[in-house]
């Protein structure tokens, strides 16, 4: 069986008795009944449950406490205490205040309220802490922190599941990591501690910082990345801003490599450049942050919007600081001052300019149509 004691030195009792007489008077039989109220205090407290093998669960010690009067409650201060499991201490936490049951149930913790993870390097802060021992579960409010020497989140409140190592934030989340360094807000996030992974399924806004400078920015419904690779899988409603190049990207899958500055789609996407006034689209891309490249696959497109050309390939590269454009397969190219459309198999040149040169391959022939106003 579960064995649950509290053990205490220095004990007193206060009695305090209302009601009484005068002594100048006679004494008259009281007409309102006198309460008692009896007071157990005690100093260096310590509490503890045991499993059925005699293993401990969890242990707390305190400085003070006082006792309810069925003695089913302690009002603490200045505590500590472990949480174990399989034998281990697995957590540790220091509170100012701190309420204990008897039968081990809950034990809630006010004030500056600190849990160390033991495994896995983590402190969790907050203002009150819920720690229900039976169920391994340590439910954290008011001003949440959580800790990793490389990544920190700010949130409303926490459950943290020590037997999974699994914590839970919500509420206004802010975090942040600092290699790469990015920042991050949202509302809900899971993180798998063991794993290294955080997960997030509420609309999220991450930044990259460089230099302290803002270099790309996102905004998605869901994410998921494990810390150490530094790879960040982006799905739903998606859009990237860069400012080296300036450009911003939609589309619905992405996956981001912050080490490389590279973000891959397999499904369709959209890259506009509103400087150059260019729009491309394809059923799938890359795009080269620090070589300043997309290249695009799959019915790829790219329309300028001034001069309204526009130019269609299997493959289009696109070097985003020079806008020098090359299409591969199936090129169809189309301008509208002068009305003319060249296909091809390869081509060459800037939208913006109308420069494109089209040529051919195989001893296939570039075809020219001229089309009439």
């Amino acid at each position: 069986m579960k064995g649950y004691c509290w053990i205490g030195v220095l004990c007193s009792i206060a009695i305090v008795g209302i009601g009484g007489c005068s002594p100048t008077m006679k004494t008259q039989p009281s007409q309102t009944p006198v309460t008692i109220e009896a007071k157990l205090e005690l100093d260096n407290l310590s509490f503890q449950q045991v499993d059925k093998q005699g293993k401990p669960m969890w242990k707390v010690r305190a400085q003070h406490g006082v006792y309810s009067p069925d003695k089913k409650r302690a009002k603490v201060t200045n505590l500590d205490g472990d949480l174990y499991q399989d034998g281990q201490i697995v957590l540790h936490v220091t509170a100012k205040t701190g309420e204990i049951e008897q039968e081990g149930e809950k034990v809630i913790l006010r004030g500056d309220v600190v849990t160390k993870e033991t495994r896995n390097n983590l402190v969790i802060i907050g203002q009150e802490v819920e720690w229900q021992p039976k169920v391994d579960l340590l439910t954290i409010r008011d001003r949440v922190q959580a800790n990793q020497p490389k990544f920190q989140v700010n949130a409303n409140e926490g459950k943290y599941l020590s037997r999974t190592q699994r914590l839970d934030l919500t509420g206004k989340i802010t975090a942040f990591s600092s290699d790469p360094r990015l920042a991050l807000q949202t509302e809900h996030i899971t993180w798998l501690v063991k794993d290294q992974k955080v997960i997030g399924d509420k609309t999220t806004q991450i930044q990259r910082y460089q230099d302290k400078q803002i270099t790309f920015q996102v905004t998605t419904n869901s994410f998921a990345t494990a810390l150490a690779s530094k790879i960040i899988n982006l799905q739903g409603k998606v859009q990237l801003n860069a400012t080296k190049p300036p450009i911003q990207v939609n589309g619905e899958s992405f996956s981001w490599n912050i080490d490389r500055e590279l973000v891959t789609s397999t499904l369709p996407l959209t890259i506009f450049h509103q400087q150059e006034a260019v729009t491309f689209n394809a059923n799938a891309g890359e795009l080269d942050l620090q070589r300043s490249i997309a290249t695009l696959t799959g019915n790829a497109q790219g329309l300028a919007t001034r001069n309204r050309a526009k130019l269609n390939a299997d493959l289009l590269v696109w070097e985003i600081t020079t806008q020098q454009l090359v299409g591969t397969g199936n090129v169809v190219y189309q301008q509208m001052d002068p009305v003319i459309k060249f296909t091809g198999t390869r081509s060459v040149g800037k939208l913006q300019d109308k420069s494109i040169i089209v040529s051919g391959g195989n001893k296939q022939q570039v075809r020219t149509e001229f089309i009439p106003k």
